[in-house]
This record gives structure tokens, C-alpha cells and sequence, in this order.
């Protein structure tokens, strides 16, 4: 029961809709009331219901048979190495006069998502179970897809002017993840089945990729994609791509170019790359200049521990005034990389860092490894999904944005895991009789099912 609750929990976190939220305030479904009563912080606790159903399922999980069995104890440390700093630099923050209620919102997304990996943890314990989870995710970004799509042609193309972008960062996020999700288990089952779902959901993902309309999923997908194809063990089939990718370089090389100078229709990503860099920015990429020189020199006044969680960066050069719309622009920079230097300093930012490091390296272990085609589609997703979530932190505040904290949080659940099914690191075998006497045995036994 916990597992099927912590894979509810996961859908409703990356599916939410709430209401003036999404789709620009301009459109609802009919799901945005229970997106809304969801994730709304209720009156008195100031926390919604999600949360409290997230530390309910997680205290009943953690008492569950097998639950603390089989783990790779270096990537548990790693995550409570994460939240004892963050705890230590809130109290640093507050003690230097911090406000506790904007420590709230700096903090909260980030901390309940890894809570939420240790559930992830918890309840997801064999191949099968993280295949399970691989298919929430998918079918999350799907029906996102799907809603997009619906409000493109039904809303959005008629509006004047037009929307600039349709949704929001983390729903990029989130498409990405499911476009890499259905290649990387083409590439690893090689199945006529496989391919068409991998055909079939990149035309819908690539559709809401594009007219979403934000430069930062094309970047996070092209680089998923040249992860996966590093992390892709050394096979015939390997070289083949080689080959393929070697006859396409010129192919490539004039898409780029004829994209450079002409910037729309199908060379449109190459167009919205362009402008992230150089010459070519636009106001929105210079706005995010000045914050990040301002957040460099907040870190600048006190590079060993920060300012600490509670309080605003120094704002020495000025960009246009977001103040009226996002009065806790100085709390939450859209730069979270930056931010949390000018909050934590070193010493805060590497106890927090390493958990993507860690997390990268025994997924990448366990795609080595592996001798389950399904591990290692396991392990290279949960690889670009971290990829992902720094992009994200980034360019878009992906700290403080729940669903792009739930992919992490699912991907460094997977890594606790994932390197002892792989056979990368020593598992703590139980006995044939407690084996027995599981009853979750059935469920429990691994399976190589796929995901298509």
C-alpha cells in the first residue's frame, strides 16, 4: 500500500494544476480544483495536504519489511548529510537575523523532496517496482503533454497577442524526462514495440516541448541525449550509432548553420539556443546577467558560509523592477545555483552538491553493471534526470519548484537502490526463510517486463 500511495503522491506533484497558475490564469481542467485543494497551503499549519500525506506515507513506509535492507548506505549519508546542512545553515540564517517565514518558502519544495526520496526509497525496493515508478513519470508528462496540446488548439493560438510560452519550466522539465525515458528504452529493448512508443511519444513531448516555447528544454534534452550515449555500454549496436552519427555530421552542420540565420519552423531550436549566449541574448537573458552579478557579489561578503536561509541578496546593480509581481525576488533567485553560493557559501553549497554527485555516480555504476536491459534504462534516466534539475537550477529556480524537485527526488530514490540490482555494490542478503515469510514476496520478485 505505501508504494502505491508514494506513486500517487509522485503523479499528483508532477500533474498539478492550480487554479491561476497554469496555462497563464487563462485556461483550467477538470482536475485544477483537486490540483488546487492539493498543493494549497491549508489555513492554521500553512502546510497543504500533499506534504502531510508525503511525512504520513514515509512514516509508515519506514516500518515496512525490507525497508531499510538493501540500500547503499553511502547515498542515504549523502542525503542526510544534505538536510543537516541545510538545517545548519537555517539556524546560521536565522541566528544573523534571517526571517523564518521566508525561509519557508526559500526551503520547502527542496526539503519535502528529499523526504520524499527516502520513500521513493523505501517502497521501491526491486527492478520491477522502479519500472513502476519510470511508467508514473511517463505517463505524468504525457497527460501534461496531452492538456497542452488541448490548450494550444483550443485557447492559445486564437489569443492576440500570443502567449509567449504556454506553460511552465517544470512541465519542460518533465517532457524531457519522458522524451529521454522512451528513447533510452528504444535504444535498450530494440523492440518493434518499443519503437513505436518511442516514435509516438516524441511527436506528442516534442510537440509540447515546442510550443511551450522554452529554450531550456532543448538544452536539457540535447544534453540528456549525449549523456545517454556516453553512459551506453561499449556493444555492437554502439558502434553502429557511431557510424550513424559520424554520416550525419554534415547533415547536422548545415541544420546549424541554415538555423543560425534563420531562426524559425523547424531550425526554431537552434534559433532559441542561439539567444541564451553572446551578442544574440535578449532582455530576459540580460535581466538574468544583472541578478547573477548580484548574486556573485552577495557571495563575495561572506564566501565560507553565506549570508544564511532567511535573507535577500544584495542588489548592487538594478534590472527592471519585478518588485509588484515577485516581491520575494531577492529571497528566491531564478539562478538557484547562484542563490544557494550567496546563501550557503562553500561550504553549504558542497554538502549540498555532492548529493548530485553521488547520485550521478551510482547510477552511472549501475549502468556499467547491469545486465538488465531495464537497469540500465533506470540508471542513464535517472543520470539525465539530475542533468536536468541543475539546468533547471539554473535558468528557472528549480529549487524552489516542486515537480522539478519531485524528478529529482525519484531519481536519487532510484540510486539508492538501483547500484545493488545492478550488482555494482554488495547487498545485504536476506535469509530463504524471511524470503517465506515476505508477504510481499510476489510483488516484490523482479521482473523484466519493460516499459513497452
Amino acid at each position: 500500500m505505501p508504494r502505491r500511495i508514494t506513486f500517487l503522491l509522485v503523479w499528483l506533484a508532477l500533474t498539478a494544476e492550480i487554479e491561476g497558475e497554469v496555462f497563464s490564469g487563462k485556461w483550467s481542467t477538470p482536475l485544477t480544483w483537486l490540483g488546487t485543494a492539493i498543493f494549497t497551503p491549508l489555513p492554521g499549519i500553512k502546510f497543504p495536504i500533499w506534504d502531510i500525506a508525503v511525512l504520513a506515507t514515509f512514516a509508515v513506509a519506514m516500518t515496512s519489511k525490507g525497508a531499510l535492507q538493501d540500500r547503499v548506505r553511502p547515498m542515504i549519508t549523502s542525503m542526510k548529510v544534505t538536510l543537516a546542512s541545510i538545517g545548519a545553515l537555517w539556524l546560521w540564517g536565522v541566528a544573523r537575523g534571517g526571517d523564518v517565514r521566508q525561509t519557508m518558502w526559500q526551503l520547502h519544495s527542496f526539503v519535502i523532496a528529499i523526504v520524499l526520496a527516502f520513500l521513493v526509497a523505501a517502497t521501491c525496493r526491486t527492478t520491477a517496482h522502479i519500472v513502476s515508478l519510470g511508467k508514473v513519470v511517463l505517463f505524468a508528462a504525457i497527460y501534461r503533454a496531452g492538456v497542452l496540446i488541448v490548450f494550444y488548439f483550443t485557447v492559445a493560438r486564437g489569443l492576440d497577442p500570443p502567449l509567449q510560452t504556454l506553460t511552465t519550466h517544470a512541465d519542460s522539465a518533465l517532457f524531457v524526462t519522458g522524451m529521454l525515458v522512451v528513447i533510452v528504452n528504444a535504444v535498450e529493448r530494440r523492440t518493434a514495440r518499443a519503437v513505436f512508443c518511442m516514435i509516438l511519444g516524441c511527436i506528442v513531448l516534442g510537440l509540447a516541448i515546442k510550443w511551450n516555447n522554452r529554450r531550456l528544454a532543448w538544452l536539457s534534452l540535447i544534453t540528456g541525449v549525449v549523456l545517454c550515449y556516453y553512459v551506453l555500454p561499449r556493444t555492437r549496436f554502439k558502434r553502429k550509432i557511431n557510424w550513424l552519427m559520424f554520416a550525419m555530421i554534415p547533415i547536422i552542420a548545415i541544420y546549424m548553420m541554415i538555423g543560425l540565420g534563420h531562426p524559425n519552423g523547424m531550425f526554431k531550436p537552434v534559433g532559441m539556443l542561439s539567444t541564451m549566449f553572446g551578442k544574440h541574448a535578449d532582455e530576459s537573458s540580460e535581466m538574468r546577467d544583472i541578478e547573477n552579478y548580484n548574486l556573485v557579489h552577495t557571495l563575495k561578503s561572506n564566501p565560507i558560509l553565506g549570508l544564511g536561509w532567511g535573507h535577500e541578496y544584495q542588489e548592487v546593480s538594478f534590472a527592471i523592477s519585478i518588485k509588484e509581481i515577485f516581491p520575494q525576488y531577492r529571497f528566491i533567485p531564478h539562478n538557484s545555483v547562484l542563490g544557494l553560493l550567496a546563501f550557503t557559501g562553500l561550504v553549504g553549497f558542497v554538502c549540498t552538491w555532492q548529493l548530485f554527485v553521488v547520485a550521478a555516480f551510482f547510477h552511472a555504476s549501475s549502468v556499467r553493471a547491469a545486465s538488465s536491459p531495464m537497469i540500465r534504462v533506470a540508471g542513464i534516466v535517472g543520470l539525465t534526470t539530475i542533468a536536468t534539475f541543475i539546468f533547471q537550477m539554473w535558468g528557472d529556480m528549480g529549487w524552489n519548484t516542486l515537480s522539478a524537485d519531485v524528478l529529482l527526488a525519484a531519481s536519487v530514490g532510484v540510486a539508492v537502490r538501483l547500484p545493488i540490482l545492478a550488482s555494482a555494490w554488495p547487498s545485504q542478503m536476506r535469509s530463504n526463510e524471511e524470503r517465506r515469510e515476505d508477504p510481499d514476496r510476489g510483488e516484490d520478485r523482479e521482473r523484466d517486463d519493460g516499459l513497452a
